[in-house]
């Protein structure tokens, strides 16, 4: 069976996150989208919600979702959580053979030559691309070459190897963001709708971004 992987601060999880994550299983065809909360993002600020306040809300976000899983994987690290060193370990888990796919947004693309160990990612994965309003192609290029050397638009083909290829998708992209949510809470503004109920009431029971 192949494993998808969808990481992700998630702070807090929102419908967008969740909408893409279930698509991404069904066009994937694995048996669930393991979604990884990020305990030390190495390219952002500490999040105000700690790493165990994340997988809880994700968790309570995910409930009643049978394509969705919540992996703390990252979090039982206790340093900066690195793509190439959480596809090592799952590789390892899998054996050499089962495709996997790791799953990104187009913005994340665009930056992937700043990750560590970027150009070793597809040693050990498939890297499954969604696209995000307003955002286009890398135009860098090193990344532009490596995304022409790797791209393969045929998802059968991409199912019958266990990596090394990069994958563009269309899915349905909401218009909503972590950061918006953060800022409709510390200004007292309704947030549901944008996250799950159960998200809603664990942030306003746990007073989070006021």
């Amino acid at each position: 069976m192949a494993v998808a992987l969808f990481g992700g601060t998630f702070n807090p999880v929102h419908i967008g996150h969740l909408r893409i994550a279930t698509e991404l299983a069904e066009l994937l065809q694995v048996p669930c989208m393991r979604m990884l909360p990020c305990a030390f993002p190495p390219h952002r600020g500490e999040p105000r919600a700690s790493a165990q306040q994340r997988l809880e809300m994700l968790v309570a976000a995910i409930s009643n979702q049978s394509l969705l899983v919540a992996d703390d994987l990252e979090l039982q690290r206790s340093e900066a959580s690195y793509s190439i060193d959480t596809l090592e370990l799952v590789r390892r888990q899998i054996g050499p053979d089962q495709p996997l796919f790791f799953c990104i947004g187009m913005d994340a693309l665009a930056k992937i030559d700043t990750w560590q160990r970027w150009q070793e990612l597809l040693d050990h994965c498939h890297i499954v691309v969604s696209s995000r309003p307003d955002w286009e192609l890398p135009q860098s290029c090193t990344v532009a070459d490596w995304i022409d050397t790797h791209r393969c638009d045929d998802l059968d083909l991409l199912q019958q190897s266990p990596a090394g290829s990069v994958h563009f998708c269309e899915l349905t992209m909401l218009d909503l963001s972590s950061t918006e949510i953060r800022r409709k809470v510390a200004e007292g503004e309704n947030i549901q709708f944008m996250t799950p109920d159960a998200v809603v009431d664990y942030i306003q029971q746990h007073h989070l971004y006021e």
